[in-house]
């Protein structure tokens, strides 16, 4: 078997590990292909990837800028060729669909429909919140999920997969589960460091995630009024100049309200990150909406205890496989009377008028009350789908309100687990995220690709993708 891995670049990030990961999972399981290139639209400053090769135009681009998609197909075959001696028996490529290049889109249908395997791997989508992504792919929407039986699809959570099966209904592309795999474990978290770092607060419960709108930081200053005998931090600001003002103010905030919560200690700090995670009591998650859900495996690596908020659709896939989350709440809901209703609907209102229109559609009539229906019922108002202001405003009037708080804390359950409970989690993250786990699970997929029968390509309707993730029940303030 002849594999070529496509992606548009190889620079350090999530789908470079993924792919990274990919070679060293193929190396521990010894189930790899004979052959394999990787092509990418950048040079490789890694040095883990073998046979890599630059194609010219696979790159980030704008429909202005990109190549034609028959031209890109035949540097795709060309830059194979030239490594494998021949076309590969399989195309393994990853986000095709995010519009990120057209071209790659294009060149993706036009491989389908000469009659080549595909496994086609979505990581993030341009219909998930991304609407100049999804603009970037116009001339191409038709096209985007091309189906037949020697054309399959990887996800990597169960959601994934259940809205790709639904995007695909009727045709006969199977879409197979593929997590990513945690590597390895990474030094030890269990002994604290020799040296003392008095910046580091005690008791501390990390939020090891880099500041972005989803990842909800709100939450942890709600957290913190309701928990004073706790000091929760984020790790790192954020590097998107557009959510700076929004990141400050919650700095601000947090001092003006003498609330227990840094954000960005890693910025203030030069402790490192394994240090840091070695000093914190505990590992805290508040992210509204995750990918694939490293969060949800890493902490049990480091024998630390994870708390906070759960995503279910991300991670029932983990449950199923042995990591018990179940003492993480799906939801946090406070009292409706701390939030003003008129404001609420107002700013859903504009927000999902400007999503519908991003994407060139109508809002649906009852859009508005579908969507209030969700954030708002008899138990409260979800605090994690409201915006900056409103979560602001719901913080400063609780801190004050025994009964309030008394009600965070019982819905946020936040503990440390015992050390067989992480030692549970860790074996099940440990058997079933490995690296050789991963490398027999995708030779199996490849196999299946391989001896699956050829059929006429034919094309899903891409709007089926979209209303899934459109749809006015996930509509969330910090998202749009």
């Amino acid at each position: 078997m002849k594999v070529a891995l496509v992606h548009y670049h190889l620079q350090p990030g999530g789908v470079t590990r993924v792919i990274e990961n990919t070679i060293r999972a193929w190396e521990k399981s010894d189930s790899g292909p004979e052959g394999c290139v990787v092509l990418s639209g950048r040079p490789y400053p890694g040095k883990v990837l073998p046979h890599v090769r630059t194609v010219e135009g696979l790159d980030y681009a704008d429909a202005q800028k990109a190549p034609d998609p028959a031209l890109l197909t035949e540097r795709l075959k060309e830059a194979a060729r030239t490594t494998l001696g021949g076309l590969p028996d399989l195309w393994h490529i990853h986000n095709h669909s995010l519009g990120k290049n057209p071209a790659l889109s294009g060149a993706v249908a036009l491989l389908a429909q000469s009659g080549a395997r595909l496994l086609l791997q979505p990581h993030d989508y341009a219909e998930d919140g991304r609407p100049e992504n999804f603009g970037n792919l116009a001339g191409t929407q038709p096209t985007i999920y091309p189906t037949g039986g020697q054309i399959h699809y990887a996800a990597l959570n169960r959601r994934d997969q259940i809205f790709l099966q639904h995007t695909l209904e009727g045709h006969p592309s199977p879409v197979h589960l593929l997590a990513n795999a945690i590597p390895q474990a990474p030094e030890s978290a269990e002994s604290v460091p020799a040296r003392t770092y008095p910046e580091i607060p005690d008791n501390l419960f990390l939020y090891p995630v880099r500041a972005v709108r989803r990842k909800n930081l709100g939450e942890l200053a709600l957290l913190s009024a309701a928990h004073p005998e706790i000091h929760f931090a984020n790790s790192l600001g954020p590097t998107n100049p557009a959510f700076a003002p929004i990141y400050q103010s919650w700095i601000e905030f947090a001092r003006g309200h003498s609330l227990g919560v840094t954000y960005g200690l890693g910025d203030q700090t030069d402790v490192s990150f394994s240090e840091m995670v070695s000093l914190a009591q505990a590992i805290v998650n508040v992210s509204v909406a995750e990918g694939f859900g490293l969060g949800f495996l890493e902490p049990w690596t480091f024998g630390k205890s994870l708390c906070g908020r759960n995503l279910p659709e991300i991670t029932a896939d983990f449950s199923e496989l042995g990591v018990n989350l179940d003492h993480l709440y799906p939801e946090l809901r406070v009292d409706p009377g701390l939030v003003d209703r008129k404001e609420l609907k107002a700013a859903l209102s504009e927000a999902m008028s400007r999503a519908y229109a991003s994407y060139g559609r109508e809002i649906p009539a009852d859009a508005l009350d579908r969507a209030l229906h969700s954030i708002c019922n008899e138990d409260g108002i979800e605090f994690g789908r409201l915006n900056e202001p409103l979560q602001k405003r719901v913080i400063s009037q609780i801190k004050d309100s025994a009964d309030g708080l008394s009600e965070v804390r019982e819905q946020a359950g936040l503990e440390i687990l015992d050390r067989s409970r992480i030692q549970s989690n860790l074996s099940a993250v440990t058997q079933n995220f490995c690296l050789t786990r991963y490398g027999q699970t995708l030779s199996g997929i490849y196999n299946k690709v391989l001896s699956s029968q050829v059929d006429q390509v034919r094309f899903a309707d891409t709007n089926k993708m979209l209303d899934q993730f459109l749809s006015p029940e996930r509509f969330n303030l910090l998202r749009s």
